[in-house]
């Protein structure tokens, strides 16, 4: 959902369900079956970057590769992940966000991910809860 509580046109599933044990959700759970998170995105220059560290929190390296109409993300070895996004059906804000409208086919968008309670402070780059709430900030 927007912060609006507007629906997001886009099919995160898979992301949400594999990012709880990718960014060390569950724990933050706490017998809830839901809760909100900003989910942080960090476009990177490439591979060899820094990783961005913030404290208490769990710092993941991804990847988009463009394919066509389609975005999938990939882990840091070359694995694809099951999440891909399509330009034809998904929302806007969310390839914008992702970094999808900027690839030619072909590309590759390096990113760190980060997740946290949607309360606790970040650093500015583009924000997302999913559950999905989705907050861009630039």
């Amino acid at each position: 959902m927007w912060p609006d509580g507007r629906p997001v046109a886009v099919g995160l599933d898979a992301f949400c369900t594999h990012g709880q044990r990718l960014l060390g959700l569950g724990r933050r759970l706490a017998g809830c079956r839901e809760k909100l998170i900003k989910l942080v995105c960090f476009p990177l220059s490439g591979r060899d970057d820094d990783l961005h560290r913030i404290p208490g929190h769990r710092v993941r390296r991804f990847y988009l590769e463009r394919s066509g109409h389609e975005g999938r993300i990939f882990f840091m070895d070359g694995t694809p992940t099951t999440t891909v996004f399509h330009l034809r059906d998904d929302d806007k804000r969310i390839l914008d966000w992702i970094g999808l409208t900027n690839l030619a086919d072909g590309e590759c968008q390096w990113m760190d991910l980060a997740a946290t309670e949607a309360e606790a402070a970040l650093p500015t780059p583009t924000v997302v809860k999913p559950r999905l709430v989705l907050e861009p900030v630039r």
